[in-house]
Formats: C-alpha cells, structure tokens, sequence
C-alpha cells in the first residue's frame, strides 16, 4: 500500500469515525454519551450536545475533501489537527478543575492522538506524493 492509498484510508476512517459521532450526537446524545461510558447531563444540556455534534459532523465529512488533491488534503488535515488538539486541550483543562468527568478523557486522548499523527505526517510530507 502507498502512501497515498494510507493517506485516504485514514481520511476515510477518520472522517467516518467524526461523521458516525456527530450523528449520534445530533440525533441521541444520550446513546452517544453511554456508548463513551460518560454520564448523561441534566436534560437542558441535552440540547448543545446535540449542537456539538452538528459540528463533529462537518468535521468529519470534512474529511472527503482530503480524498481529492493534495492542497485539499493538506488543509483539511492542517485544520482538524488544530481543532482536535483545541478539543483535547479544552477537555483536559475541564477535567482537571472537575468541571467534566474523567470519562471524557477517552475522547480527550483520541482527539489529541490523531491529531499528532496526521501532524507527523505532515510534517514528513506524505502528502506532496498526491497529485496537485
């Protein structure tokens, strides 16, 4: 498999991963939450997960522009990187002053990984193999 091929494959897996969450969220929040082992907030709370998941939802169809050029690929990966790294620092920060239980460190430390491996990737420029 070339890098290309490995490029896609993660934009796919990745992007599928935020699309399925963001829908879950929008459309049962509380199943979303259950399946993450994090409790349900009170019933007025609901609601913004539900916005947020609107959000997890773009990011993860973002991932669809990545499967085209390389500039493409490059921004969407520059652009959610820096919104999973803000994500996971934001929950780390929210966790440690008890705002948020530790249980959210699961999506804290997934948004934060993959993050650091579409950087690394990045940065060994993979993808200036993908065709312009």
């Amino acid at each position: 498999m070339n890098k290309t091929n490995i490029l896609k494959l993660w934009s796919a897996a990745v992007g599928s991963m935020d699309a399925v969450t963001g829908l879950l969220l929008v459309f049962s929040p509380l199943l979303a939450l259950r399946l993450l082992g994090i409790s349900a907030p009170s019933g007025e709370a609901v609601v913004f997960l539900s916005w947020i998941g609107v959000f997890v939802l773009a990011v993860g169809l973002s991932y669809g522009f990545a499967m085209g050029r390389r500039s493409r690929g490059e921004t969407v990966w520059m652009f959610t990187s820096m919104a999973r790294l803000l994500v996971a620092a934001f929950l780390t920060f929210r966790i440690l002053d008890g705002s948020l239980a530790k249980a959210w460190m699961v999506v804290a430390v997934s948004d934060a990984s993959v993050a650091v491996v579409q950087l690394l990737i990045l940065r060994a420029g993979w993808w200036e193999e993908v065709p312009r």
